[in-house]
């Protein structure tokens, strides 16, 4: 079940197969509608004519059902999606409308319009899946990951470290920088499977995941420093695997000795679009989840430094607004944050719709989740942020993350903005988490890096 459904590969050979059968459905159809025995020359071109109307119209109700899907995810999840999913569904919405066709000029083509309706949803989820990078591989898709559990498969090893220096101006007190003599081969670490329970939050998450650096398994006795890590919505934890977690890490460790921080992915929705905004509310107590239960069931069964200077959080997209929402509100458990195309604050709908929802009716409880009120209000001189985007994102979301940057440099955070070419997709939020990685790791205390990340 380890079968790469992200594969450009299998988008492609999909593609043509659909194309191909979709072509001859089409082609057939409209050959068999105009094949029609009248005398008159004029009746023939009418009739001819009236099936090219009634193809184009097909056309357009095709599109208009992929509207109205796109405009429907848009709302369940009230996170923006790009127009081009419009596009993403059209390939299965025209073909339900060629079956529609088929039904009225020739039933003898339905078994063969049905069977080229699935490969068009096949092909318009492999899009999707692509796009939103949800499933890596079809044993996720069934809930088999190939991923090991991190309890049955990890050699377990005693290791200690601390930093006493100021993590703000860290450089050569670093972990790299004590252990520069220690063997770098092998640098690459590995991903396994975890389950961290709502012990307190009673909050049920689903299968989450940490990356184990090579250093980890040393003889070498060390505390490792710390970065959580969320998704978006819709979405679930295995997102930060499909936009190449492993990869990220693995090379990030062959310039440092195989030394990075333990990153821990932890679900932030609990089901692919429950839009929790990362708060106690109806929806879950997702707030105590990542500031109690994850902390907690880290320190207990893992060896990390359990200063909160040594603990990042990060995420994209809604993760993004998650990261600095909840670092200001516990600077006792996060000190950094690395926010990747995140709103402004909490939203579910219109402010009121959303302190309704989400906070129980109450605005100032409303009021104490907003990042930028929060920033206006209070000075926080020992946090750290990145902040990540695609310059071709919403506007919205564009604007908070540089409104956000401001706030908090007024506000005494040590923080990086980073603008690149793209929009709100996967391949920005890998770019921005690979460029933000060597920063976060030094501020942490995990390693050493360049004039240009201080």
């Amino acid at each position: 079940m380890n079968f790469d459904i992200l594969s450009q590969n299998l988008v492609i050979y999909v593609s043509i197969i659909v194309s191909i059968c979709a072509y001859y459905l089409i082609l057939s159809l409209y050959k068999t509608g105009t094949k029609v025995k009248l005398t008159h020359k004029k009746d023939k071109l009418r009739y001819k004519k009236f099936n090219q109307i009634y193809f184009l119209v097909a056309l357009a109700l095709a599109i208009l059902i992929a509207y109205l899907i796109w405009a429907f995810v848009q709302q369940a999840t009230d996170s923006p999606v790009p127009g081009s999913f419009i596009l993403m569904c059209l390939p299965f919405t025209l073909l339900i409308c060629v079956l529609i066709i088929s039904i009225f000029i020739k039933k003898a083509f339905i078994p063969f319009a049905c069977v080229t309706l699935v490969l068009s949803l096949l092909f318009s989820l492999l899009i999707i899946n692509d796009y939103y990078r949800f499933y890596p591989t079809l044993g996720e898709v069934f809930g088999n990951t190939n991923t090991q559990a991190y309890k049955e498969s990890l050699n377990s090893v005693t290791v200690h470290y601390t930093v006493d220096t100021n993590q703000q101006t860290l450089n050569n007190e670093s972990i790299q920088k004590s252990l520069e003599s220690i063997d770098s081969s092998p640098t690459a670490g590995k991903v396994y499977a975890i389950n961290i329970p709502g012990t307190i939050s009673k909050f049920k998450p689903r299968t989450e995941y940490v990356y184990i650096p090579a250093i980890y398994n040393s003889p070498a006795k060390i505390k490792l420093p710390v970065i959580v890590l969320t998704a978006g919505v819709p979405g679930i934890p295995a997102n930060w695997l499909g936009l190449g977690l492993q990869n990220i890490m693995d090379h990030f460790a062959s310039t440092h000795f195989g030394i990075t921080p333990l990153v821990f992915v932890a679900d932030s929705t609990g089901t692919i679009n429950n839009d929790t905004e990362c708060v106690n509310s109806s929806k879950g107590n997702v707030e105590t989840y990542l500031t109690q239960d994850v902390p907690n069931y880290i320190k207990s069964n893992f060896n990390v430094d359990t200063s909160p200077k040594n603990w990042a959080i990060g995420g994209l997209s809604l993760g993004g607004m998650c990261s600095i929402m909840l670092t200001l509100r516990h600077p006792d458990v996060y000190n950094y944050f690395i926010d990747l195309g995140g709103e402004l604050g909490p939203e579910d709908g219109s402010k009121q719709h959303t302190i309704d929802t989400l906070f129980g009716g109450s605005e100032s409880a409303w009021a104490a989740h907003q990042p930028s009120l929060l920033l206006q209000d209070n000075k926080y001189p020992n946090i750290g942020g990145y902040f990540g985007d695609g310059e071709q994102d919403t506007r919205d979301v564009v604007d908070a993350i540089e409104q956000l940057n401001q706030q908090s440099k007024k506000a005494g955070i040590n923080s990086v903005l980073e603008i690149i070419n793209g929009a709100h997709t996967f391949n920005v939020w890998s770019q921005t988490y690979k460029d933000a990685l060597p920063w976060i790791s030094n501020r942490i205390g995990a390693t050493q890096c360049s004039s240009s990340c201080i």
